[in-house]
Formats: structure tokens, sequence, C-alpha cells
């Protein structure tokens, strides 16, 4: 249950390490791309527009946090950055510049094109 009229309920007996905070915003956020996933399944499990277009706004906005908590966990934590880098670098040399890159960051949700036939499960079959 949330504590907020307990302004101690935040207060720790100490700092956390760098290594310790890496690891607290990654768990930041992988809550905020499990809240992605949760307003975009109740968007989905609705008929009711008015709560479906709310439900995606905010779906976006956690991936702004998301994305924020990334940039932070980059500068903390040099070695998640360079190995963030090689996973890029990897799918990049695999599939080419992805559409992100050829759109100049206007994402799918602002009305950029979805490339034809890419789908979670064109992609799942490519290697079979």
């Amino acid at each position: 249950m949330p504590e907020f009229i307990n302004p101690f309920s935040g207060m720790v007996p100490r700092r956390l390490t760098n290594t310790e905070l890496a690891r607290a915003i990654m768990l930041n956020i992988a809550a905020e791309l499990e809240a992605v996933h949760l307003y975009r399944a109740h968007a989905d499990a609705t008929d009711n527009e008015d709560a479906k277009k709310v439900l995606l706004d905010i779906a976006l906005e956690e991936l702004v946090h998301a994305g924020e908590f990334t940039s932070l966990l980059y500068r903390i934590d040099p070695t998640a950055a360079q190995k963030a880098q090689e996973g890029f670098d990897e799918v990049r040399a695999l599939l080419g510049p992805g559409p992100s890159e050829e759109t100049q960051g206007e994402s799918a949700a602002e009305g950029a094109p979805v490339p034809e036939g890419l789908t979670v499960g064109s992609l799942m079959n490519k290697n079979r």
C-alpha cells in the first residue's frame, strides 16, 4: 500500500552505489515497459474509443520514460551502453538500417508507414 502520508517512507540509511543505482534503473526500465504492455492490452480489450485513445497515449509516454531511464543508465553504466550499441550494430549488420533510421525518428504511432510484411511472426519465421 502506498505510504504517501509518511514523509520518511523513502528514507534509506545509506546512498546507493552506482552499481546498485544501475540495477535500480534497469528495474525502472522494466516497469515502464511492463506499463506499456499493460496499457496497450487494456486498449486492445475495450471498444470504448475514448479510453483506447487515452490508454495508447499514456503507453507512448511510458516509452518516453523508458528512454529517459535508458539514457540515464548509459551515463551511469558505460558497459551497458557499449553492449547495447553492440546489439544495435549486430542487427544493423544483419538487416540494414531500420525504419527509425530511415525516417529520421518518425514513429509508426506518429503516422510513419509500417513496412509491409514485417510482423513479429514473419520475423520469427524468417530463419525457419
